[in-house]
């Protein structure tokens, strides 16, 4: 496979094929798509460390009533599509986040996202931006557990008040999500 400065020519070619395929989502305020999803892991709950306790959510995404929905990675799983909600100005925002993995340092960065009024079209993006803000650096540059049985794949979150939760120079939390198997085909 060509290198071009250690990055893989198919991992470019891949996140240019998803950025036409989010501007197309973007027009029609949808959700974004992640093509050859394979995996599907359901949101479980926060935590300090891997095989740690359920802990309430952090102060930063409690007080914007995040709620993470699911995962799905393509078979390779160095691709995911993160989906969850928000609250921002007393109305419901989407959230999908485009993740590139790297399994051998099991980090993330985030590739893509959006954010927008469910209700809303057009100039109603802009109304999410500030938790859009938010959730996009969180999940900008991550280290991430993946652990136990059945797997778990834990989004340590840098930034969002883990400390409180966490304790003492706690610096992230994990948002926890459980695998639940394999997506069956589209017909």
């Amino acid at each position: 496979m060509l290198n071009i400065k250690g990055v893989n020519m198919k991992k470019i070619v891949f996140m240019s094929l998803m950025a036409l395929v989010a501007s197309v989502n973007l027009a029609k305020a949808n959700d974004l798509d992640l093509p050859g999803e394979k995996w599907l892991g359901v949101f479980d709950k926060y935590v300090c460390e891997a095989f740690g306790d359920a802990v309430s959510a952090p102060r930063a995404l409690d007080e914007m009533n995040v709620r993470f929905e699911q995962i799905t990675t393509d078979y390779t799983l160095d691709h995911a599509l993160l989906k969850g909600t928000f609250t921002q100005a007393g109305k419901l925002c989407r959230y999908n986040a485009i993740l590139l993995a790297d399994n051998a340092a099991q980090t993330s960065q985030l590739v893509q996202s959006i954010a927008y009024d469910p209700e809303g079209t057009g100039s109603r993006y802009i109304d999410c931006n500030e938790g859009k803000a938010v959730l996009d650096a969180a999940f900008k540059a991550n280290k991430y557990l993946y652990y136990g049985h059945p797997h778990n794949l834990a989004f340590m979150l840098p930034g969002v008040g883990s400390e409180g939760v966490c304790g003492a120079g706690s610096k992230t939390i994990g948002a926890n999500f459980v695998v639940k198997g394999k997506i069956q085909p589209k017909p």
